[in-house]
């Protein structure tokens, strides 16, 4: 009962909430500290939360590699649209016949109706030609 009378005369303060990223020796009041983040510009806040994240993270983000997103016009993305599903139509064609020339066993290779053989075969008939003329004579 001492006990009970004594916490009645001498309230315990209720225990704070733990957060994060904030040292225990910056005990604010909630209302002072919205007060003091409502008189920040724009630009100073945003400055001061990535200085924030600066300290606290040692990720940093990549460099753009490309151009941002642009905005299109219903005919220009309907034109790109179909100029990339012509070119990826092309491309599975060829695909398609490389892959059914290589099942086939198909070996493209340049054919000429009076290839080397005709040649020879001429040549070697014009020597006799040539060769059996000189014994007429």
């Amino acid at each position: 009962m001492e006990v009970l009378d004594m916490r009645a005369k001498n309230p315990v303060p209720p225990p704070r909430k733990f957060k994060t990223n904030v040292l225990p020796s910056h005990q604010n009041d909630s209302s002072r500290h919205q007060q003091r983040r409502g008189s920040l510009s724009s630009e100073e806040r945003l400055r001061r939360d990535k200085q924030h994240l600066d300290d606290i993270t040692a990720a940093r983000l990549l460099p753009l590699h490309h151009l941002p997103a642009q905005l299109l016009s219903i005919e220009e993305s309907l034109a790109l649209q179909q100029q990339q599903k012509q070119s990826y139509e092309e491309m599975q064609a060829k695909l398609a016949a490389q892959k059914l020339a290589e099942r086939l066993n198909i070996k493209m290779q340049s054919y000429n109706p009076e290839g080397e053989s005709s040649r020879k075969y001429r040549e070697v008939r014009d020597e006799d030609d040539v060769q059996s003329s000189d014994g007429e004579f």
